[in-house]
């Protein structure tokens, strides 16, 4: 993947537009961005530039979440800006997701079909915010059709952190497994394995609005556990 350092200085801040100096390596360029109608304008036009209109999905998330941060002028923002990066669309949830590290560069990839022979990993996780206690559980079907259970319980936590940790328990499960095809109702826990742990590694775990990432550890030791693997995702609908 094609991945370059982004510095965002914040020239102005009103309502919600904002405009902004990008620079890197090649050169640089001021963008002003219209939030509610979701427009970006750029001056000059250079090879910078092209690269971030090519890219204009990517630009949107990452001034988005500069904004959460409540940026004043003259701040810079330090970002992972990674050139035509494959983001999921609504519809490749109905398929198998793929994330392949078994070589130099990693491949993400939709695929309509499961990959043969393959180790499952079925996994769910639910937070009770009554009792303040969070529960996973996990089912590990091997190549042989040997299965496994497994589950844990533990005071505090989210609904995000269990369904994240019921993936991470299961994976740490099946090490020798070069290829794991995981079924999960979370399209959070997707999203991160497929999309943003990509920017992340390479940010040192920060958000665009300088905060270190929600369950940064969690999700550092879910990476780990990824590499040289294929991973195959699969999400399921909750309570199906």
């Amino acid at each position: 993947m094609d991945s370059r350092i982004l510095n965002i200085t914040i020239v102005a801040v009103e309502n919600s537009s904002i405009t902004f100096d990008v620079s890197d390596a090649s050169g640089n360029t001021r963008v002003h961005y219209r939030q509610v109608e979701n427009l970006f304008a750029f001056e000059p036009h250079n090879s910078l530039s092209a690269v971030l209109i090519n890219n204009q999905f990517q630009l949107q998330k990452v001034i988005r979440s500069a904004l959460k941060g409540e940026p004043k002028p003259g701040q810079v923002v330090r970002c992972v800006f990674i050139r035509d990066f494959p983001f999921l669309s609504g519809n490749d949830f109905n398929h198998f997701i793929q994330i392949d590290r078994r070589g130099d560069q990693t491949e993400i990839r939709v695929s309509s079909d499961e990959t043969p022979g393959i180790c499952k990993l079925y996994t769910d996780g639910s937070y009770a915010h009554e009792t303040n206690r969070s529960a996973y559980a996990g089912i590990i079907m091997g190549r042989e059709n040997a299965v496994e259970r497994f589950d844990g319980v533990f005071a505090g936590g989210s609904s995000g952190l269990v369904e994240l940790l019921a993936v991470y328990e299961g994976l740490k499960r099946v090490r020798g497994e070069q290829s794991v095809q995981v079924h999960t109702d979370s399209r959070f826990v997707i999203r991160g394995l497929a999309q943003w742990i990509n920017f992340w590694r390479l940010n040192d775990y920060q958000m665009a609005y300088g905060r270190k990432v929600r369950y940064a550890s969690h999700w550092q030791k879910l990476d780990n556990l990824g590499e040289g693997r294929l991973l195959e995702l699969k999400w399921i609908k909750a309570h199906s």
